[in-house]
């Protein structure tokens, strides 16, 4: 059986790859839509004044002005983000299933916990597509303190983003294949072991 150790590394590596996922968790649904509301200049257009028929006390008719609110606008978007959530907490459910399996469920589950975390990275590859931004930025300053200092004016989730992410994800693939063909290759052994063991009672007897 692998090394606990390599199991927490690939662990480590697949939960800090999906952190900005998780992180954006705790943003429900409505406040995305209200924050998408009142940043879209889409949606701020339709925040204008509408100008719509009405009559005043004295009874003549004039034009009444209404403004929407920003929940009025928000809430035809708010469905889509429900959507949106609801599947990211799917996924990141799953990424958790297979590091908890990765952690304490190896002697049980055998190769199929490393399956589930190559299944898990393949599913950020695709769905986030990462971007290398921070490692070709070192290229371009050629510079690795002033490659740092603008590193640093980056908010937390765009370093965990461009840094963190584009490499951790290669770390918890990769180790998960090691960790696969390590099992693969005790399996032999293990049936050999198993045949073995009955010839050697029958001999000694």
């Amino acid at each position: 059986m692998p090394g606990a150790w390599l199991r927490a590394i690939v662990a480590a590596a697949l939960l800090l790859t999906w952190l900005v996922p998780v992180a954006r968790l705790a943003v429900l649904p409505q406040q995305r839509a209200l924050e998408r509301a009142a940043t879209e200049p889409m949606c701020l257009s339709a925040r204008a004044a509408l100008v719509l028929p009405g009559i005043d006390d004295t009874g003549s008719s004039r034009a009444l002005t209404q403004r929407p609110t920003l929940a009025d606008v928000a809430a035809p978007m708010q469905r889509a983000f429900d959507k949106q959530w609801q599947t990211d907490l799917t996924r990141v459910l799953f990424v958790a299933l297979a590091a908890a399996m990765l952690l304490f469920g190896a002697r049980r589950f055998g190769g199929v916990a490393p399956l589930l975390v190559i299944a898990a990275a393949s599913l950020y590859l695709w769905a986030y597509e990462p971007h290398w931004d921070a490692y070709r930025l070192l290229g371009v300053t050629q510079s690795l303190p002033l490659w740092w200092h603008a590193i640093s004016q980056w908010g937390w989730a765009l370093q965990a983003e461009r840094l963190l992410a584009p490499l951790m994800v290669w770390v918890a693939l990769l180790g998960a294949c090691w960790l696969l063909l390590r099992m693969e290759g005790a399996w032999p052994r293990r049936m050999q072991q198993q045949v073995h063991a009955p010839l050697r009672l029958f001999v000694t007897k």
